[in-house]
């Protein structure tokens, strides 16, 4: 008796169904990432030659994949990288995956400094994978950046992805509790962060590829979410030039009680940004005398 032959025309609606039946968000798309990678693929690969057939390897290959997403691992971590802003970056379990509402936070220094090519210097706090400084830095050939994370796992990440994007020369990567390990006197145009701010308590009710997977030190913003975020603002001061910007991810709910702490800490000009989905996203504010 033969054995059937898989090609992708039957193994995607198979894979999708499959997926699909265990209750995951968007079976299609997964399935079409997993497969395209499994092969070694772009995506579009999948509908240019509908009628290849898999080898076993690659069916093994596909089938861990499949069980690995059916236990609700994110399909990030799956295969190794996520794309941000105009780059793919290398993620693991060590750093949070990149999303498109981060990039809410490029779009506030872009929108503050239009000249691509000042020199300018960038920090960001609790860089994760590096994605954020990273794209800043592919933004702005002339500008130079420090990362700043409590996790050495995470900065290992960021290295890797700064070496294989050519920027690793105009980056350092510091371990630091938010600030604290910032010995010589900085002084930076622009902060970013992207700081965990989800309440303790509503952690366990986040979707399983979020609870199940990503490290909880980049998701656990204490009480009421505010935790580190109230360490941040004032102490961001002392490194930013006067005009220079801190821009702050957060929870919409949390919009006011964020900008209070900007106005509080002397910061001018305090305004929110809203992400892809229209949603408020960002707070920052300028540096004052």
């Amino acid at each position: 008796m033969s054995t059937p032959v898989w090609t992708v025309r039957k193994l995607l609606p198979w894979s999708s169904s499959w997926l699909a039946k265990r209750g995951v968000a968007s079976p299609r798309l997964d399935a079409e990432i997993l497969l395209a990678d499994t092969l070694h693929f772009q995506r579009i690969g999948l509908f240019l030659d509908p009628d290849r057939p898999l080898t076993q390897d690659e069916l093994s290959a596909f089938k861990v994949y499949l069980k690995r997403r059916e236990a609700r691992e994110p399909v990030a971590y799956i295969v190794g990288k996520k794309d941000f802003w105009k780059e793919t970056f290398v993620v693991n379990r060590h750093v949070l995956i990149p999303r498109p509402e981060t990039e809410t936070l490029l779009e506030s220094v872009l929108g503050r400094y239009v000249h691509r090519d000042e020199p300018l210097r960038f920090l960001e706090v609790g860089c994760g994978s590096g994605a954020l400084l990273i794209s800043l830095l592919k933004e702005y050939p002339q500008a130079e950046g420090v990362g700043l994370d409590i996790s050495r796992e995470a900065l290992g990440v960021c290295v890797h992805n700064a070496q294989r994007l050519a920027v690793d020369e105009r980056v350092q990567w510091i371990e630091s509790d938010l600030l604290a390990a910032l010995s010589v006197p900085y002084v930076f145009d622009a902060i970013v962060s992207n700081l965990p701010y989800i309440a303790q308590g509503e952690l366990p009710g986040l979707q399983p590829e979020i609870w199940l997977h990503e490290p909880h030190l980049a998701l656990d913003g204490g009480v009421d979410g505010l935790r580190l975020i109230r360490r941040i603002i004032p102490s961001a001061r002392d490194v930013l030039k006067l005009g220079g910007v801190l821009a702050l991810e957060i929870d919409s709910r949390q919009e006011n009680a964020v900008m209070a702490l900007f106005h509080e800490a002397g910061y001018v000009a305090v305004e929110t940004l809203k992400d892809c989905h229209h949603v408020p996203r960002v707070v920052l504010g300028l540096s004052s005398i």
